[in-house]
């Protein structure tokens, strides 16, 4: 019995964070941005775009998971340079619905990424 918690505590976290990992396009100037597990912690990186100078860049950092199977995290935004508050929710129709939000949470704009 013990054997079988402790494959499924291994199992588990990566079941849950495997509907987030991939390759996802951004639908901006061609923007790819592929999320990945390292050590148990998911990040998102452009691996790809028409502005080559992105390349590289982690765009999605701190990712928690939330009781209702969204995600909380913080998405940077290349033109002002800076993290916000974001939210991450995986979609039934192969898309990712990444809401961004600052000032408080008086505004907010909500992108719709594709998996590749």
């Amino acid at each position: 019995m013990l054997n079988i918690l402790l494959l499924l505590g291994f199992i588990l976290p990566t079941a849950i964070s495997n509907n987030l990992e991939g390759k996802w396009t951004t639908g901006l100037d061609n923007t790819i941005v592929e999320i990945t597990t390292n050590y148990g912690v998911l990040t998102g990186k452009i691996t790809d775009s028409d502005d080559k100078k992105l390349i590289g860049i982690t765009v999605i950092k701190t990712v928690v998971k939330n009781k209702n199977g969204t995600y909380s995290c913080e998405i940077y935004d290349p033109k002002l340079k800076k993290y916000f508050d974001a939210t991450l929710e995986s979609l039934q129709d192969g898309k990712l619905k990444v809401k961004a939000t600052c000032c408080l949470g008086f505004f907010s704009e909500t992108y719709f990424w594709q998996r590749m």
